[in-house]
């Protein structure tokens, strides 16, 4: 049972792709149309043909590159796919490749449990996320880096008040309401805690001179008759900031400061006197001579041109060096002053983050509770892999469903009633227990997500399926069916999907389950034109045997008829009897196949005698019966050298078995000029060739044509109903070279 929806079977307007490639990754041309009356195309396509090249093509146009031809890179690259009349978008293809072990959707993070829970979530996020940029926008101002800057000031908050963000900010506030506003306010932190700064700071004859710096400072302050080592110019200030905002002069109160030394009290009354009272106790001690001394032996050190700005700074602020012998104290106090000039938009933000917290609870509750898409696609998987020694489930519902994050998946393995559960941290742990195939089907659960998200968007995609089987069981190949089987017979979708294959096997599947009708299934094969997609009829795919009953008047299919009528025999009979005799009618069809002492005398007769013996709802040609089997093979096999290149699956059986027959005949003759009386009924090809290069080691190049005909033919006559791929994949062209080769070299 699909996730998705309905089967159905066609569609009712008929989708066209129109396919004009030039020097795309091997692909010297490629011009086609495909017209879908079915959303699956199916192309079988042998190694080497176009497959891979097709499919780097199709992933260059959905990303939107340009494809090239690696091997001449100067040649200029045609890549025109249009569907109905429209070129494709790079967003309505997407690639399958047969595995990607870097590959994630990113499309998982979309799949929502529960979309209101969504919106409620990201309108509090929302909410505390404007109030911290308005934040981070006054701090940054304050601190120096300027309101444009985009300085990420997270750790720096996070590192100087211990605790996450939000957290520490919240756990500051009584302290920061007590705190009040100071010239501290006005420190550059750019400058100070520039780390270049910080790194010369940190040297041992540096901070040596800061600590002499800091001493003298506190003797000749604690000179001054309002200036304590405790209460410096900068807390004056603060004192004198408070008592201006709260109208404390203006109201007619004065203030007496004390000279601890001569307990002389001195009386302001104004703001400005007290000001200035600060402003001249301050230049008296950064002036005082030996205070100027000291400073001059820190400010020698300052001779690197990257530390100018630090030390023009410092030259106007002298009374900040003494707090740099504590540089994380003064970090710290900065940042409070920082937050002191943005307190307004400080208490916004904890506010919006307080107020956010219960409903966010509930809403993580909630999301955590609830049943996701991603949900729903996990328990597809498990259902179609039923041969997995694991399962997935997913384990951070509500960080999905909330943040937008990927779903972390655990990955379950039971065996005799124990469990083992992987986090998604330890998926490396996991794969290295499992089979290649195993492995590779976590890679259909991301595009498993890939595929449902698009669906649930009604996105116009074009999938290219490459080899997505490749390296599963036949169990969990099936796995792999049914999914294409959503992909292309469900209700309500814009997919089209092209699979490329070169297992025949495969293809014969897409094809009985119509996912790919046989109507819309293609042989892709090499020609002087280019590539060229020959159709399928369902009987070359299904049943070629039966379709070629009604051809047997024609030598190839006749031929061809040998190699399946002997399996046959094989099959039902055996090859030999009980007692280990060889069955006549397999022996004698054998004979027919390779070149033994009695194949000259066979004739058309014998071969009809076999036939009718065991196909007797079929009937043998009217044909001359007289003529011997080898002159109708050759001459059945020089027919097809002028026929055209397609699936040719007749011809090509012929033209292998002629081929066969030719290098045996050879072979042998050329033994017995050497050997006489030797026997071949038992030999194989293989005993024969290795017995002609024993004794004509020097004829190298009959050697490498025979060793060409042994590596090309045999598959081809030991042909079955359930796997001739091998002869699809052979080209004509390249048989048919072969037979002319054997035909002019070997007589």
């Amino acid at each position: 049972m699909t996730v998705w929806g309905v089967n159905y079977l066609e569609n009712n307007v008929a989708d066209k792709l129109n396919i004009n490639l030039r020097y795309c990754y091997g692909i010297g041309k490629l011009e086609t149309e495909l017209e879908f009356k079915h959303k699956g195309y199916a192309i079988y396509a042998p190694n080497g043909v176009m497959k891979t090249s097709f499919a780097k093509t199709m992933m260059d146009l959905s990303e939107g590159n340009t494809p090239k031809d690696l091997h001449f890179p100067d040649r200029e690259p045609t890549c025109e796919i249009t569907l109905n009349g429209e070129g494709l978008k790079k967003e309505e293809v997407f690639v399958v490749k047969s595995y990607d072990d870097k590959f994630s959707s990113s499309q998982v993070s979309t799949l929502l449990a529960n979309a209101e829970l969504r919106t409620k979530y990201e309108r509090i996020h929302q909410s505390i996320g404007e109030a911290k940029k308005a934040l981070d926008k006054a701090l940054r101002n304050a601190a120096g880096f300027g309101e444009r800057s985009r300085e990420n000031l997270d750790p720096i908050i996070e590192d100087v008040f211990s605790g996450s963000y939000y957290e520490a900010l919240s756990a500051i506030e009584d302290e920061l309401t007590r705190t009040s506003q100071s010239d501290l306010s006005k420190a550059d932190y750019k400058i100070i805690y520039d780390p270049k700064v910080q790194q010369f700071l940190s040297s041992e004859d540096v901070a040596a001179a800061v600590e002499d710096f800091a001493q003298k400072y506190d003797e000749i302050t604690e000179q001054s008759p309002i200036l304590r080592r405790n209460f410096q110019y900068h807390n004056v200030a603060q004192v004198q900031q408070q008592l201006e905002a709260n109208n404390f002069f203006s109201a007619g109160h004065r203030i007496s400061l004390a000279d601890e030394k001569t307990d002389q009290m001195e009386e302001v009354s104004s703001d400005q006197s007290l000001r200035q009272r600060i402003e001249d106790e301050k230049l008296r001690v950064l002036n005082d001579e030996a205070v100027a001394k000291k400073f001059d032996t820190f400010n020698s050190k300052l001779k690197n041109k990257e530390l100018q700005t630090f030390r023009d700074y410092i030259t106007e602020n002298k009374q900040l060096l003494p707090m740099l012998s504590d540089p994380e104290g003064l970090k710290r106090d900065l940042w409070m002053q920082y937050l002191r000039v943005a307190f307004d938009e400080y208490k916004t933000l904890v506010s919006e983050y307080r107020t956010g917290q219960s409903a966010l609870a509930e809403i993580v509750k909630e999301a955590d509770e609830s049943r996701g898409d991603w949900d729903a696609v996990v328990a597809d998987f498990n259902r179609r892999f039923l041969y997995l020694p694991f399962e997935l489930s997913v384990e951070n519902k509500a960080d999905a469903i909330l943040k937008g994050i990927a779903p972390s998946i655990a990955f379950v393995v039971k065996d005799a009633g124990e469990e083992r559960r992987y986090a998604s941290s330890e998926k490396q742990d996991l794969l290295r227990a499992l089979s290649t195939g195993e492995s590779r089907a976590l890679y259909i659960l991301d595009i498993m997500y890939e595929v449902f998200v698009r669906w649930k968007n009604r996105a116009k995609t074009l999938f290219v399926f490459d080899d997505i089987s490749d390296s599963f069981d036949y169990k969990n190949k099936f796995a792999i069916i049914d999914f294409l089987e959503d992909v292309t017979k469900v209700e309500d979708t814009n997919f089209l999907a092209i699979v490329l294959t070169h297992n025949f096997d495969f293809l014969r599947t897409v094809s009985s389950r119509q996912i790919c009708p046989a109507h819309q299934c293609r042989l892709a094969f090499r020609s002087d034109d280019g590539i060229k997609l020959e159709p399928f009829e369902r009987t070359d795919i299904q049943s070629p045997f039966r379709k070629w009953q009604g051809r047997l008047a024609e030598p190839s299919v006749l031929i061809a008829y040998i190699p399946f009528l002997r399996n046959l025999i094989e099959y039902t009979l055996g090859a030999k009897d009980a007692d280990g005799n060889a069955n006549a009618d397999y022996l004698q069809l054998t004979r027919m196949l390779h070149f033994k002492d009695e194949t000259d005398a066979l004739t058309i007769q014998d071969y009809k005698t076999v036939f009718e013996s065991h196909l007797v709802s079929c009937t043998f040609p009217n044909i001359d019966l007289s003529q011997r089997v080898i002159d109708y093979l050759f001459a059945a096999a020089d027919a097809c050298e002028n026929v055209a290149d397609g699936i040719n699956l007749e011809h090509k059986i012929a033209l292998s078995i002629a081929i066969r027959v030719w290098a045996e005949r050879y072979m042998i003759a050329k033994i017995r000029s050497s050997e006489p009386e030797y026997g071949v009924a038992k030999k194989q090809t293989g005993e024969l060739f290795q017995k002609f290069k024993d004794l004509f080691n020097n004829q190298a190049d009959t050697i490498g044509l025979l060793r060409r005909v042994n590596l090309i033919t045999p598959a081809n006559i030991h042909l079955n109903a359930f796997m001739y791929e091998p002869i699809l994949d052979m080209g004509m062209a390249e048989l048919v070279t072969l037979y002319q080769d054997v035909k002019s070299d070997l007589n």
